[in-house]
């Protein structure tokens, strides 16, 4: 009989353990609770030291079952219990005493049940709580290595954006300068050398612009100058240096857009003139740029950069070619600050980049 109550609480503990859904756990308690208690009173009725193993399964079936069932369960139990303790002919005849510390016995045994349910269910939810925080530790940890190789891809395309807008530039300008160079140093010695002064000047400020990106490119390449000044110098040097016809409008209150915005703007003006020079064989280029009020809020602006060129049509899938990082870093340079980049086929010809970032003031 010891084995098998052994084995009994052997199997409460398994039945305990095994997760699985709620009509099944209740399946399972449905079979264990009757036939353990039946098993119990058999042992009980042959050797009465077995008695004291019905406060053990009252414990589990408080335990593991809501007190809905186990309330009447355990009442069932005791109603059997009792008249077999006493003995039907003697059940009658009980005190009004007896009755009192066998309904105490009954309250207090009930309470202690209810208290141990309360316990097991406290210490169902703190496990299952446990596993949330130790998942949601997991996914935190996870989302931070995600995070730091998002910020590491950044940082790689904002260094090629960089290198691109700053070194690529004076690269290609100085192959163009050493070409035109070379075939001056026979017909106009003296422009060839003031191209080659030019070039050293180019050169140094190329360097220049290298330290600043291999230091994090946090030195803005404006410098102390406004807008209007640092885009009609940038082409007033572009035609100069390629004989382009270059219309630059700038208004005034440009002037007080902050750095940051108007380093992107200078940007977005750099790319779309080199972009004329190199690949749309153009020969005149407008540039404007405006700042008008945004009906959507009343303390935002918005300021439009607007570059045209009477070149070739730009390609639809300018941005898309594999090498080519001036379109899509312009592109990703203005949506990262809530703006609206475009580059099309302007009619009847030619390219239009426009380029509009909202001014908050």
């Amino acid at each position: 009989m010891v084995v098998i109550v052994l084995l009994q609480f052997a199997g409460y503990i398994r039945f305990f353990a095994w997760p699985a859904p709620e009509p099944v756990l209740r399946a399972r308690w449905a079979f264990y609770f009757p036939t353990s208690f039946a098993l119990w009173f058999i042992a009980w009725r042959i050797e009465p030291f077995f008695e004291w193993v019905m406060l053990g399964y009252l414990g589990q079936l408080f335990g593991a079952v809501p007190p809905k069932y186990s309330i009447p369960g355990a009442i069932a139990v005791f109603s059997l219990y009792l008249p077999v303790k006493v003995g039907w002919a003697r059940l009658g005849s009980l005190s009004l005493k007896e009755w009192f510390g066998y309904a105490a016995m009954a309250v207090v045994w009930s309470a202690l049940g209810l208290f141990i349910h309360r316990l097991t269910v406290t210490s169902a939810e703190r496990a299952k709580l446990i596993q949330e925080l130790q998942a949601a530790r997991e996914e935190l940890k996870r989302a931070g290595e995600r995070e730091t190789e998002l910020a590491a891809l950044r940082e790689r395309e904002r260094l090629a954006r960089e290198l691109h807008d700053s070194l690529g530039h004076g690269l290609v300008t100085l192959t163009v300068q050493l070409e035109a160079a070379q075939r001056l140093y026979t017909v106009d010695p003296a422009r060839a050398s003031a191209l080659m002064e030019e070039m050293k000047g180019l050169t140094r400020t190329s360097m220049e612009q290298l330290r600043r990106s291999l230091a994090g490119l946090r030195a803005p390449v404006l410098g102390a100058r406004p807008l209007p000044e640092a885009l009609a110098q940038l082409c007033s040097e572009t035609s100069n240096r390629t004989g382009l016809r270059i219309s630059c409008r700038v208004p005034a209150e440009a002037a007080q857009l902050s750095p940051s915005i108007a380093e992107l703007l200078w940007r977005v003006a750099q790319e779309a003139l080199a972009n004329a020079e190199r690949h749309a064989k153009a020969t005149s280029v407008d540039v404007g740029v405006e700042v008008t009020a945004d009906g959507g809020s009343p303390t935002t602006r918005q300021a439009s950069l607007v570059v045209s060129d009477n070149g070739t049509s730009l390609p639809q899938d300018a941005e898309r070619k594999p090498g080519h990082y001036g379109l899509r870093g312009l592109r990703e340079r203005v949506e990262g600050v809530g703006g609206v980049f475009r580059a099309e086929a302007a009619t009847p010809h030619g390219t239009r980049v426009v380029a509009r970032v909202p001014v908050v003031t």
